[in-house]
């Protein structure tokens, strides 16, 4: 080849090096859906609601034009990626309804699809293939799985270990809410269909506090065991990710300082969370980008595994507005395509302003009229330690399937975004992480 080129003219090599470049980076089209469509000239169907039923019906738009798609629509692009990201609240029951339809419709079209979540870590991932071999039955999995603490608490609620108060307070700082009927149906849906469910988190009751109390170059010097439960970011730093990272934690640019509380003011939780340092912030930021890193890496294993695809929940923060998962993955997978989806809560018939350039598709799963918290629309995860204070109400039901028809029920009110009382090492107490 390279004699080839030597005697090719400067116009042809120039040719081959671009076409080459091209194909390293992103194969000659854009990263995104739409992108590819417009870059290769080829018109998307017509954008027209479907008369389907449940979350299927939902509104559903471009993020880009603001144009309307409809369910057919939507799984025409999902034909079209490697890894699909659906970016969610954890308590939204509509968001979740819509998981699990788009993931009974991509393993019947796309055998061979994986399932990849944020809500399990790789500690678990054994636990989850007993359970996908049945070695295990269902019930010995909730128990088991430790993102559902919630039947312990229960369990000694029952049998009057604690009262009705304590079991209140303790089953509401549960980090997934609702496992059984949110996220359970949804594993279900993967092991019906003979399809793997991948892991995909760290265990950040550890590896992520170490990187956020010490950095991470402690954790070079742990066992190659002990590596196997995370990656390490590929980069410290992603420059708008960490600015909305700053504005959600402190509501603050990073190197401001901390606005002085007004003088007389009581001092709760959100007050003392915003005289938070950067140096605490910066802490922060390690285990996102960590939790970014070992998600990433997931998804990139599965694909290299040999998925058909891979469909992954996460919350939202991490996926909205090109956030460290979607960049961590592009660092991992040259070239790959994702397809990026945000659940938001809104009765919008056409795209929010704010919600433009969220992510490639956003679909609206309904809310009460009260206004959104802008905070809350861009915010984090599971925290290291219990959030102290909990949302007041919770949904009065939940579909134990998936609906027919869009549920009936949601929650009356959002729950409130509260942030702990003491410094946290990871992230605030909000639905989006």
């Amino acid at each position: 080849m390279l004699g080839c080129m030597r005697n090719a003219c400067p116009t042809s090599i120039a040719l081959l090096w671009a076409l080459l470049l091209c194909f390293w980076s992103v194969g000659c089209s854009s990263r995104s859906y739409f992108g590819h469509h417009q870059a290769s000239g080829i018109a998307p169907k017509p954008a027209l609601f479907e008369s389907t039923e449940g979350p299927r019906s939902l509104p559903i738009f471009r993020a880009d034009t603001g144009a309307a798609i409809n369910w057919q629509g939507f799984l025409e692009a999902i034909e079209w990626a490697d890894v699909v990201i659906l970016g969610e609240q954890h308590d939204d029951v509509v968001a979740h309804a819509v998981q699990l339809a788009v993931v009974e419709d991509a393993m019947r079209r796309y055998p061979g699809t994986a399932l990849s979540m944020e809500m399990l870590d790789r500690e678990e991932q054994a636990l989850v293939d007993d359970y996908l071999a049945d070695f295990i039955n269902r019930d010995m999995f909730l128990e088991q799985t430790a993102s559902t603490k919630w039947l312990r608490i229960a369990r000694d609620y029952l049998d009057d270990e604690i009262d009705r108060e304590t079991f209140q307070k303790r089953i509401l700082r549960i980090g997934w809410p609702d496992w059984e009927n949110n996220y359970q149906p949804i594993i279900d849906a993967a092991k019906a269909a003979g399809s793997p469910v991948v892991a995909a988190n760290t265990p950040w009751l550890r590896y992520m506090s170490v990187a956020n109390r010490e950095g991470y170059d402690r954790l070079r010097s742990l066992t190659d065991a002990q590596k196997r439960l995370f990656a390490r970011p590929k980069r410290q730093s992603y420059k708008d990710y960490r600015e909305r990272f700053w504005q959600v934690m402190v509501g603050r640019a990073e190197g401001e300082p901390p606005e002085p509380p007004e003088e007389g003011a009581e001092e709760d939780a959100e007050s003392l969370h915003m005289q938070m340092t950067d140096e605490q912030v910066r802490s922060a930021f390690r285990g996102q980008l960590m939790m970014d890193a070992t998600m990433a890496d997931s998804i990139a294993r599965a694909l290299r595994d040999g998925a058909a695809k891979v469909v992954h929940l996460v919350g939202q923060f991490h996926s909205d507005f090109t956030g460290g998962t979607v960049q961590e993955l592009r660092r991992r997978k040259r070239g790959v395509k994702i397809l990026t989806v945000s659940m938001q809560r809104a009765d919008a018939v056409a795209l929010r302003e704010q919600d433009r350039g969220r992510a490639d598709i956003v679909i609206y799963t309904g809310e009460p009229d009260e206004p959104e918290d802008e905070e809350a629309e861009v915010a984090a995860p599971a925290p290291t330690t219990q959030p102290t204070t909990q949302p007041t109400t919770q949904p009065t039901s939940q579909p134990t399937t998936r609906p027919t028809s869009q549920p009936t029920t949601r929650p009356t009110t959002r729950p409130a975004t509260t942030r702990p009382t003491t410094r946290p090492t990871t992230k605030p107490d909000d639905d989006s992480f």
